[in-house]
């Protein structure tokens, strides 16, 4: 189970004592930057300055990227604490947008979601977005 509001729930103390007496040290932090996907004839000039890409219909618009495990062992990645995606996004009313991420195995993180009173024209050009949902430790 997952909130929005809350994440996965209430913190224990004494679970977290219990796990402090026999913790470890972790590997220094390391990072993983994958390529900008470019969708269709999509062109970046700048940061703010971006031309074509794909329309969104009312089924959506979708974006694979694989990441393999020779990917994450060159990069000496073994866990995953959160995901920043950055995204460039025209739309003619940014409320109407949501902005999803699913992992293979089905967990979905809603990063925007559909608001009804935002009527704003400039959609999502160059947000970044983060979630702490797909926590993951690579064996």
């Amino acid at each position: 189970m997952y909130s929005y509001k809350y994440g996965y729930g209430a913190l224990d103390a004494y679970a977290f004592v219990k796990a402090a007496q026999s913790w470890s040290l972790v590997k220094p932090q390391t990072w993983l930057s994958t390529e900008t996907i470019q969708l269709n004839d999509a062109k970046m000039f700048s940061e703010s300055n971006y031309t074509g890409g794909q329309f969104i219909g009312a089924s959506g618009v979708e974006s694979k990227i694989t990441i393999t495990q020779q990917i994450l062992s060159e990069n000496n990645f073994e866990k995953l604490e959160h995901i920043n995606v950055k995204v460039w996004i025209q739309h003619t009313r940014r409320g109407d947008v949501e902005v999803a991420l699913i992992s293979p195995n089905g967990v979905r993180s809603v990063l925007a979601s559909k608001r009804q009173f935002d009527i704003d024209t400039s959609g999502f050009p160059g947000w970044t977005f983060m979630t702490v949902k797909h926590w993951w430790v690579f064996l």
